[in-house]
């Protein structure tokens, strides 16, 4: 396969994965855990279904994946073929700190909403197989919850940072 084609082809996994990371996220941070959170039992039990039933985690971590590694690949090509001087340029600079957000957002992510939303689930499960949760069960979930929604509000900002640095890098 040749250079251009693979370039496209990288560009295009990065960019329709990035796409859906980012919608997703910012979906997910602005409107679906505040009203899930609103709706009380309702609406965490719609929030286990998303992320049980409907695995919408995986499809997140596989557009993680895909967009940072296609993003990565792209950066040390670009990088590669000029020994290094278009790093220094304004678009590699900004290209650089797009990725660095977007690599921060994952972190984010893996480490403070993934196990928070697992916790939760479990916890969730638990209580609907008892019929309610208990009172410490209750207070677990709304500390989770404030964790899921303030991880999903950094995530969101790094993605934010990162989709903003990648649609103007090119013309710096």
């Amino acid at each position: 396969m040749d250079n251009g084609t693979m370039t496209l082809i990288l560009r295009l996994i990065h960019i329709l994965a990035g796409v859906f990371w980012v919608g997703a996220i910012f979906l997910i941070a602005g409107f679906l855990l505040p009203t899930a959170r609103a709706r009380g039992r309702e609406g965490g039990r719609f929030m286990q279904h998303l992320m049980l039933q409907r695995r919408l985690p995986i499809f997140l971590a596989i557009a993680m994946l895909l967009t940072v590694l296609s993003g990565f690949t792209l950066y040390g090509r670009l990088v590669s073929a000029t020994h290094g001087a278009w790093a220094g340029t304004p678009p590699g600079i900004a290209y650089g700190i797009g990725g660095l957000a977007a690599i921060l957002g994952a972190v984010v992510g893996m480490v403070v909403s993934g196990p928070a939303a697992r916790r939760m689930a479990a916890i969730g499960q638990r209580a609907a197989a008892e019929g309610s949760p208990a009172a410490g069960q209750q207070a677990e979930i709304e500390r989770l919850q404030g964790r899921m929604v303030l991880g999903s509000r950094l995530v969101a900002g790094f993605l934010a940072v990162a989709a903003g640095a990648m649609a103007v890098a090119r013309y710096l």
